[in-house]
């Protein structure tokens, strides 16, 4: 079922600058498939179930179940469910991609907020941030990691290929 309301495709044109994605992914379209849709003008809400994928140009999203609300302000939530939820995002003028999974990602446009839980792994450019709970801020670019009982976060970071200047 392809289902393109209005609510989604503004979050998920905000969704499209969440790392150093490609900018061009924005102009492009955006496709929804799902196994149903559903639109509920009267409370905004926008609810997406069984086999959820969403691309537009390089992103590609995949959730078992995806809902969008839309407060009176304007500013969106996204709550996105699956074992696990996946995304993959080409990098901004490089050959490499972010790409990440949860098992819950949340994304709140008023506070910039994405927060993934649940076996939550975050790859970009050979570095890697594993936890439990991963919370990102996109306008401060920021993020915090935690562990869960009995397992630490993992962070694997490349060493710096560029060089100094003399």
């Amino acid at each position: 079922m392809k289902f393109r309301p209005i609510s989604s495709l503004i979050l998920l044109a905000s969704l499209s600058h969440l790392t150093y994605a490609e900018d061009a992914d924005r102009s492009k379209p955006i496709e929804i498939t799902a196994d149903q849709g559903s639109l509920d003008q009267q409370n905004q809400v926008t609810t997406w179930k069984g086999n959820v994928v969403i691309i537009q140009g390089t992103l590609k999203f995949t959730s078992a179940d995806l809902q969008v609300t839309r407060n009176t302000e304007g500013f969106q939530k996204m709550v996105a469910t699956g074992k696990p939820v996946t995304f993959r995002q080409k990098l901004e003028g490089k050959p490499q991609y972010v790409s990440g999974h949860a098992n819950k990602v949340e994304y709140d446009s008023k506070t910039n907020v994405v927060i993934l839980t649940g076996a939550a792994q975050v790859k970009r450019e050979g570095d890697v941030v594993d936890g439990a709970r991963i919370t990102y801020n996109t306008a401060t670019e920021t993020y915090q990691v935690d562990g869960s009982a009995g397992k630490q976060v993992k962070v694997i970071l490349q060493p710096s290929t560029t060089e100094k200047k003399k």
